[in-house]
C-alpha cells in the first residue's frame, strides 16, 4: 500500500489551491510536497495540526499553523497518526449507515414529540410559578395597557351594575385573594373575560349582557379565577416562546419571536387541559358557596349559541363580512380570533353536568335574576 496520499494544500499566503503530496516521516510528523514539479517541501508535526471532522460529502481537513491546511481528498490514510484520527473515522462510517440515519430521524421526531407534548409545557409551568409577584405584575400591567388600548373601549354599563357584580365577587368567588376587576366594552375582544397574571380580570360588556342570571355571572369570573390561581396565561404565554425557540432552531427564522409576551399571553388559545382545570375550580367555587353549577352550564350554552350566530352571519355574505374585518383588525390581532370560543364547548358542559349529578344536594338554591 502506497504511503504518499495525494492532497490539496493552501500555503496560508495566498488563496490558491495547490496540488500537493503528503507521506510520512516518522510517527510524529509528516512531509508535504507542493509545487508544479513538487519541489517544494514542508514539514509538519501532528501536535501543530487540528483535525476538522467530515460532514456528509465534505473530506477531512487539517489546520495548520499560520493558517495553513490540507484538504484530503478521500478518507485519513492508516498510516496519519493524528490523535483523533480513529474517533473520527468512527463517527464518519456511522453517519453514512443507512440503519443510524434512519434511528437518528426516529429520535428527533421523537425527541420533538416529547419536547412539545411534555417538555415545553412542563417548563413553563415551572417557571409560572417561580417568578416573583413583582415581574407578574409587570407583565401582566403591560397585558392590560393592551388590552385598554387596543382591543376594548370604555364601559358602557351603570355603577350599579359594576357595583354589584363586584360585590358578588367579593362574597362568592374572591377567597380572599380578590382580583381587580376591569369592565370594558368588547369590541375586538367581544362577549368575553380575560385573566392576566398582575391579578386583574378584564370582563366585557356584551358579556354581562349574554348572561341571564347572577350566578352566570359569578360561573364566569370563577373561572377566570382558576385561570388566575393556576396562571394560566403566563404558563399559555411561555409556552408560545418555548415554541417560538424550537421553531427558530429548526428553521433559523427568528421573525416571529418579536411577537411580545403579553400579547401572547391574550391572545393564546387555552389548552383543554387549562380549560378544565379552571372549569374546575369555578364547580367547585360555586358549589361551595351553594350556587347551582347548572348556571355555568347554561351560559356556556348561550355562549356558544352566540358564537354560532356571529359565524352564520359571516357565510352567509363572507366575501364582504372578510373585507370589513380585515380593514378593522390590525394584522397583530389576528392571534386574538382563539378568544371568541373556548374549545370544545360541549365537552365542558358535559362535564358540568356530571359534576351536578355527583353533587345533587346543590339544587336546592333558586336562582336570582339578573338585575
Amino acid at each position: 500500500m502506497s504511503s504518499t496520499e495525494s492532497v490539496i494544500y493552501y500555503d496560508g499566503v495566498v488563496s490558491k489551491p495547490r496540488q500537493a503530496e503528503i507521506s510520512p516521516i516518522n510517527q510524529d510528523s509528516v512531509l508535504l510536497r507542493y509545487g508544479d514539479a513538487l519541489e517544494l517541501k514542508q514539514q509538519y508535526l501532528y501536535s501543530e495540526m487540528i483535525l476538522i471532522g467530515a460532514l456528509g460529502k465534505i473530506k477531512p481537513v487539517i489546520e495548520l499553523k499560520n493558517d495553513a491546511r490540507i484538504e484530503f481528498k478521500n478518507e485519513l490514510p492508516d498510516w496519519f497518526n493524528i490523535k483523533q484520527k480513529d474517533i473520527y473515522q468512527s463517527i464518519w462510517k456511522l453517519e453514512r449507515s443507512p440503519s443510524l440515519i434512519l434511528f437518528s430521524v426516529v429520535f428527533v421526531v421523537a425527541f420533538g414529540f416529547a419536547l412539545v407534548k411534555w417538555g415545553i409545557p412542563f417548563t413553563s409551568h415551572y417557571l409560572a410559578f417561580q417568578l416573583p409577584e413583582n415581574t407578574l405584575t409587570k407583565i401582566g400591567n403591560e397585558a392590560e395597557e393592551y388590552v385598554l388600548n387596543n382591543l376594548t373601549q370604555p364601559s358602557q354599563l351603570s355603577q350599579g351594575q359594576k357595583d354589584q357584580i363586584k360585590s358578588d365577587y367579593l362574597l362568592n368567588v374572591a377567597e380572599g385573594r380578590p382580583a381587580k376587576l376591569v369592565f370594558r366594552e368588547g369590541d375586538y375582544l367581544g362577549a368575553n373575560a380575560v385573566a392576566l397574571p398582575n391579578n386583574t380580570i378584564i370582563i366585557t360588556d356584551e358579556l354581562v349582557e349574554l348572561a341571564h342570571s347572577d350566578q352566570e355571572i359569578i360561573g364566569v369570573l370563577a373561572h377566570e379565577q382558576g385561570h388566575l390561581v393556576q396562571r394560566h396565561s403566563l404558563q399559555q404565554g411561555l409556552s408560545s416562546l418555548g415554541f417560538s425557540v424550537l421553531y427558530i432552531a429548526m428553521t433559523g427564522d427568528s421573525s416571529d419571536l418579536l411577537t411580545s409576551l403579553p400579547a401572547a399571553m391574550i391572545g393564546a388559545n387555552y389548552s383543554r387541559k387549562f380549560e378544565q382545570e379552571a372549569d374546575l375550580y369555578a364547580l367547585n367555587s360555586m358549589y361551595k358557596h351553594h350556587i347551582e353549577v347548572s348556571h355555568f352550564a347554561n351560559f356556556l350554552q348561550r355562549l356558544n349559541e352566540e358564537s354560532d350566530k356571529v359565524e352564520g352571519k359571516t357565510e352567509k355574505n363572507p366575501k364582504k363580512d372578510e373585507k370589513q374585518m380585515d380593514q378593522q383588525k390590525p394584522k397583530t390581532l389576528e392571534i386574538l380570533d382563539a378568544l371568541s370560543s373556548h374549545p370544545a364547548t360541549e365537552e365542558r358542559i358535559q362535564m358540568v353536568r356530571d359534576f351536578e349529578a355527583k353533587h345533587p344536594q346543590i339544587n336546592m338554591q333558586k336562582p336570582s335574576t339578573k338585575e
